[in-house]
């Protein structure tokens, strides 16, 4: 290595070597692969607005259609820790659930969904735009 014999020459040289320590601390760099532009690839390409977050294929999964005027089925019985999905079928009016102080948005199409984790539980719901014309009820064993 050859030192520049003017000042800038030295500061240039200085900059560069700060550059490259500050590439090597954030993460850049280090990979090895010359043609890469990535670093080492582990957050490469990463957009966290539109991640889907992975589903859980052990967790079981009932499913309560939404009907204009109805629940089907209005009772089900389910283990702690099943979700519940519940998916609008051919609704022409919005419908919402209401359930343990909470209330889903109003849609007429789509799914809403809950985990149920407290065992020995009974959960009534209503639909939040009609009330108590359209009941339901989850009972957690």
């Amino acid at each position: 290595m050859v030192l520049a014999k003017s000042g800038f020459g030295v500061v240039v040289l200085g900059l560069c070597l700060v550059g490259a320590a500050f590439t090597t601390a954030c993460g850049g760099g280090g990979s090895g692969d010359s043609g890469s532009s990535g670093g080492s690839g582990k957050l490469e390409n990463v957009n966290t607005q539109d991640a889907t977050p992975t589903p859980d294929t052990n967790r079981p999964e009932v499913v309560i259609e939404v009907h204009d005027g109805f629940f089907e089925p209005e009772v089900v019985t389910v283990k702690a820790g099943t979700k519940v999905v519940w998916k609008w079928v051919d609704t022409k009016n919005p419908h919402s659930i209401m359930l343990s102080g909470t209330k889903s948005p109003e849609q007429t199409t789509g799914t809403y969904e809950r985990i149920f984790d407290q065992k020995g539980v009974t959960y009534p719901y209503q639909d939040g735009v009609s009330g108590a014309a359209m009941i339901g009820k989850i009972i957690v064993e």
